[in-house]
């Protein structure tokens, strides 16, 4: 009886420590992986891809999004100041100043590459026209742009785990945060982002 009750205590403790949403202020890197459903609410579609983040604080950004099955859609990478991405499908390479229109191509919503640092790293948009609000213990739960309607919110926090939704006049992305490492593997080229041969080079504008 006693053995069994101490059992079920562990359980509850244990229960209780993965339940815990973690908190991000004293990582400084990290590689996240997820799928995000993106629904387009102006071509009235659905579609799931796979995420794969990694991020160094303050400085460095790449996402790679993949099909269902795996194949590749989309490469970005941006240290604040410039942004580059390829997209396979169309065989286009675009670079120039991060803007919220960079993102629409990619993951149909318009998003500013530099707030994927933000909505990861659990960090309240900074710029101006956002204002965000928090939970009793400080971490963001929303946050919106007043300018756009651009609405950015965190949930279903587990540990390593969350639900960041990003939703817009024109779409809505869930992304399903699944695993976390606090290391970026491979980082000599991971940052490093050319145009394959073949493709096409345009400029953000």
């Amino acid at each position: 009886m006693k053995i069994c009750f101490l059992s079920m205590v562990f359980l509850l403790a244990l229960n209780g420590c993965i339940t815990k949403p973690m908190k991000m202020d004293s990582i400084d890197e990290g590689n996240w992986k997820a799928k995000a459903l993106i629904r387009d609410k102006e071509q009235s579609r659905s579609y799931i891809v796979n995420l794969n983040f990694n991020l160094v604080r303050g400085q460095r950004t790449r996402m790679d999004v993949t099909s269902a099955l795996n194949t590749g859609v989309a490469s970005l990478v941006t240290d604040g100041k410039e942004v580059r991405y390829i997209m396979f499908d169309s065989k286009r390479f675009y670079y120039g100043r991060p803007q919220a229109d960079v993102m629409r191509p990619i993951l149909s919503i318009p998003i500013d590459p530099r707030w994927i640092q933000n909505m990861l790293f659990d960090e309240a948009i900074p710029d101006k026209s956002w204002t965000c609000t928090s939970d009793s213990n400080g971490i963001v739960q929303e946050c919106k742009d007043g300018v756009t309607g651009l609405k950015v919110s965190w949930g279903q926090r587990l540990g390593p785990k969350k639900t960041i939704t990003i939703d817009h006049g024109k779409a809505t992305v869930q992304i399903n945060v699944q695993t976390f490492k606090s290391k970026v593997e491979d980082r000599k080229n991971l940052f490093v982002l050319e145009a394959p041969e073949g493709y096409q080079k345009l400029q953000v504008r």
